[in-house]
C-alpha cells in the first residue's frame, strides 16, 4: 500500500538522481569544440579516463568509454587518422652485426604524473 512515507522516499530518489548523459549530438558538438585540447592532452599523456573525469568534475558528466567512442567517430569524420603506435617492447629489426639491444621498457609501467590542467 503507498504510504505518505513511501511516497516521499520514491519523490526524494527520484530529484536525487543525475543528470541524464548526453545525447550523441551533444557528445560530437563538445568534441568537435575542444578536439583540439584532448589531442594535446593526449600528447601529453593524458588517458581517456583522466580527461573524461576532468570534463565530468568541469559539469558535463562524461564516461571514458563515451568519449573515446565520440573522438573515433569525430576523426573518422573528419578523415584524420592517428599513426599506429609500436607494441611496447617492440624492437626494430636489428642488422646482423651481432649485438643486442636491452629490451625496451614499457610506457605504461613507467609511474608519472597524472594529467592536469588541460
Amino acid at each position: 500500500m503507498l504510504s505518505d512515507e513511501l511516497i516521499a522516499k520514491i519523490a526524494s530518489g527520484i530529484e536525487t538522481m543525475p543528470p541524464k548523459p548526453a545525447s550523441r549530438r551533444e557528445t560530437a558538438l563538445l568534441i568537435a569544440r575542444v578536439e583540439t585540447q584532448i589531442r594535446a592532452a593526449q600528447e601529453r599523456g593524458c588517458t581517456y579516463v583522466e580527461i573524461a573525469k576532468q570534463i565530468s568534475e568541469s559539469g558535463y558528466p562524461i564516461k571514458s568509454s563515451t568519449l573515446r567512442t565520440a573522438i573515433q567517430r569525430h576523426r573518422q569524420k573528419a578523415g584524420i587518422r592517428r599513426p599506429r603506435r609500436r607494441k611496447a617492447g617492440a624492437v626494430a629489426p636489428a642488422r646482423s652485426t651481432g649485438a643486442t639491444s636491452p629490451p625496451a621498457s614499457s610506457a605504461r609501467s613507467a609511474r608519472r604524473e597524472p594529467c592536469r590542467g588541460w
